[in-house]
């Protein structure tokens, strides 16, 4: 199983790469039907856009983070996906700060698993011939 992160604009990228989407956020979007971690989701009163990313961070440690034991977390993403590749959703897109990040770092220090943000890699070129056109002289 890989774990990535990613955000709901990207959930059909996700499913046509056999990723099992899981929202992690307070309140995922009305037509998401998929999985969610609420233990994940920041508290509603974290959300104000007066917290610096310093203050937010330290908030979303000490009042979320602290309060779960991360190898429960990796065991019920585990479960829920039933050990297929997932991608840990929330709506920033990709390079803002967000939540999902902070859990990615948690994760990866406590319980040593590398978790990246999703991206759809180039395909591999093929051992097809040259489609351009070739000199004949």
């Amino acid at each position: 199983m890989k774990l990535y992160t990613s955000y709901f604009g990207n959930l059909k990228k996700l499913r046509d790469a056999g990723v099992i989407p899981i929202g992690i956020s307070l309140y995922p979007p009305r037509w998401f039907k998929g999985l969610s971690i609420q233990q994940l989701a920041p508290h509603r009163y974290m959300l104000d856009d007066k917290l610096t990313e310093e203050e937010y961070t330290r908030l979303y440690k000490d009042r979320v983070l602290r309060q779960l034991l991360p190898t429960s977390i990796l065991k019920q993403i585990e479960t829920l996906s039933s050990g297929r590749d997932v991608a840990l959703l929330c709506y920033e897109k990709p390079g803002d700060f967000c939540h999902r990040h902070i859990v990615a770092d948690w994760l990866r220090i406590e319980c040593g698993i590398e978790i990246n943000e999703f991206t759809i890699l180039a395909k591999e070129p093929t051992n097809s011939p040259d489609s351009s056109q070739q000199s004949l002289f």
